[in-house]
């Protein structure tokens, strides 16, 4: 978003960094708008300071002059002046989820329309799980409130400056891979070291040709076709036993392989397990009662692991 005058005496001018919005792009604006002598002295000291890593979105109040130090400071500490929303995203979030909570704090102009608009764009896994900006739309009469499309817009192009280093190299059909993986790994434990074990025990299943039976993608499964009706649908309340047996593109008991598609928006920890798996004897584990995880080898000992810890 271009800056623009806020009509003060004062000379103050509102420079707004969007949610995703890379430090170059910042630059750039900065310089288009002459609130900067000259790109280049910006760009080289924030880059020497590591402030170019950490310039947070917002909406700043800047008043003539600043120096490249004053700026450079202000968006790494994120010292934006205004009362924007801060909504937080969780890693592990499926589109409904994030519905649900956009749907809370007031800022859709439809509520329903971002469930079905997401599932049918299918970006489920690339809604990076962050805290975003948005005006307070709860405290105004008319013309406010977001478009789904303007709210994924923004998430996709964080997703897209956040995962560059990671994901840098891989073809679109490896990165789909990552992040379906990436995806349940949210769903299914909780360390990062437990994650890669599961991305392990994850790509021996498909290279055995055993089925990866993984319960979050059959919750995701019977949910689908409620987003697309413009309906929030809570995955954890999903009957899991009744659903195994109905077959569909998330079904991992009735297919072989990954799941159609990713069924939640992982983080930079499960998207780097996803992307590192470490090899191991296991080829089952399941989630105790106090949230540990149990490795088995076998399906025998599988079973009794079940039995100790789950009943």
């Amino acid at each position: 978003m271009v800056p623009y005058p806020l009509g003060s005496n004062d000379g103050e001018i509102e420079f707004v960094i969007e949610n995703g919005q890379s430090f170059n792009a910042t630059a750039r604006l900065l310089s288009e708008n002459n609130l900067v002598i000259g790109k280049l002295p910006f760009v080289m000291y924030s880059v020497l300071t590591g402030n170019d890593k950490t310039h947070q979105a917002g909406s700043y109040l800047l008043k003539q002059p600043l120096s490249i130090y004053s700026l450079s400071k202000m968006f790494s500490k994120g010292l934006s002046v205004n009362n924007d929303l801060q909504v937080t995203i969780p890693e592990g979030s499926n589109l409904s989820d994030v519905s649900e909570i956009l749907e809370k704090v007031g800022i859709l102009r439809e509520p329903g329309e971002f469930v079905k608009y997401a599932a049918s764009e299918f970006v489920e896994g690339y809604l990076f799980p962050d805290t975003y900006r948005f005006h307070d739309c709860l405290n105004q009469l008319e013309d406010c409130g977001y478009e789904p499309q303007e709210i994924i817009s923004m998430m996709l192009g964080n997703f897209k400056n956040k995962t560059e280093f990671i994901l840098a190299g891989l073809d679109p059909e490896k990165t789909k891979e990552a992040i379906i993986i990436a995806s349940m790994l949210e769903k299914e434990v909780r360390s990062a070291k437990d994650m890669r074990l599961v991305s392990g025990i994850i790509r021996r299943r498909i290279k055995i040709g055993m089925p990866l039976q993984i319960d979050a993608t059959v919750a995701y499964g019977a949910c689908y076709d409620i987003f697309l009706k413009k309906k929030n649908c809570n995955t954890s309340h999903a009957n899991i036993v009744d659903n195994i047996k109905i077959d569909s593109v998330y079904n991992t008991y009735t297919r072989l392989g990954l799941p159609e598609g990713p069924i939640s928006n992982p983080g930079m920890t499960a998207i780097g397990a996803a992307l590192n798996p470490e090899a191991s004897e296991y080829l089952f584990y399941l989630s105790a009662k106090d949230g540990t995880t149990i490795f088995s080898k076998t399906s025998s000992e599988h079973e009794e692991n079940r039995i100790k810890y789950l009943r």
